[in-house]
Order: C-alpha cells, then structure tokens, then sequence
C-alpha cells in the first residue's frame, strides 16, 4: 500500500486503526463479565456516573453527553435500571423542575456485588503490562486524549487531494 501512496502515513493509519481495535475487544470483554449480572455497558457506565458523583445523583441529559450515548437510549438504559430497582428518578435540588437519577439502596448494594469482579476483569485485560509499563501507557493516552480533546477540528487541517472539492 505505502508503494501506491507515498505519502501515506502509515504509522498513524496503524496506530488508530490498532485503538479501534483493542476498543471493540475491550468492550467484548468486559461485556461478558458484565451480562453475568444483565447488565450493559451503558447501563454499567450510568450507575458508576450516579455513585461517582458528588451529589450522588445526574440528569439523563449530562448522563447522555458524558457517555455519548442520544437521548432516547440513555432513557431506555435508565428506564431498565428503574424497572430492576437499582435507579430511581427524583427532582433536582437546584431546579425542581429537572429530573436527576440516583441510585437505591439496592442499586448500592448491587454495585458492591460487581464492582470486585469487574476490578478482577480489569486487571485481567491489563495483565499483561509491567506497573512501569502501565503507568507509561496511561500518561502516553492520557496526552493522546487531551491533544484530540483541545483541537477545535483535528481533522480540519489535513490536506485535501486535488480535484475531491
């Protein structure tokens, strides 16, 4: 291919192509762990949002944006979290008109249960690395990250071939 196209970077097609990749075998993964508890990853990723947060509690609209999932399907997730009593709506305390979603008791209890056997997955995933190697890793993603977070449009400024107006 690098014959046919000289310019071609390579090392970048590699290096993004690799992180969809290891992206769709992590979510694979993790996902196996979790439907031992029928649980999505969407629907795990509310609940650590929820528990997570200081207030204890999030908006469906902030959930959405944070985990990039629409409107629609972060309704659906909470509405299956609602149905097994794990999540509850309630009013914001800033505005009573707002909706936010916080855990339950039994949602609290049940995030105890898996919380120790997704850390064992998570460990499981990265194995493989020295704590060195790990630490080196995390900070390299981390620059990665915020390089692609601060660009107004990091593809805007790439080259176009000729003639493809």
């Amino acid at each position: 291919m690098k014959n046919l196209y000289p310019a071609m970077p390579a090392q970048a097609i590699m290096m993004v192509r690799m992180v969809f990749f290891l992206q769709r075998h992590l979510e694979d993964r993790l996902a196996q762990v979790l439907e031992a508890h029928a649980l999505s990853h969407s629907a795990w990723s509310l609940m650590l949002m929820i528990h997570s947060d200081p207030a204890q509690s999030i908006s469906p609209s902030a959930a959405s944006e944070a985990l990039r999932q629409s409107r629609p399907h972060m309704t659906r997730i909470a509405d299956e979290l609602v149905a097994r009593g794990w999540v509850e709506r309630g009013h914001g305390v800033q505005d009573r008109r707002a909706v936010e979603l916080r855990l339950t008791a039994a949602g609290k209890r049940a995030l105890g249960r898996i919380l120790p056997v997704m850390w064992a997955g998570y460990e499981k995933l990265v194995a493989g690395f020295s704590p060195e190697d790990a630490t080196r890793m995390c900070g390299m993603l981390r620059s990665w990250l915020l390089e692609l977070e601060q660009a107004d449009d990091p593809l805007a400024s790439t080259p176009r071939e000729a003639g493809h107006d």
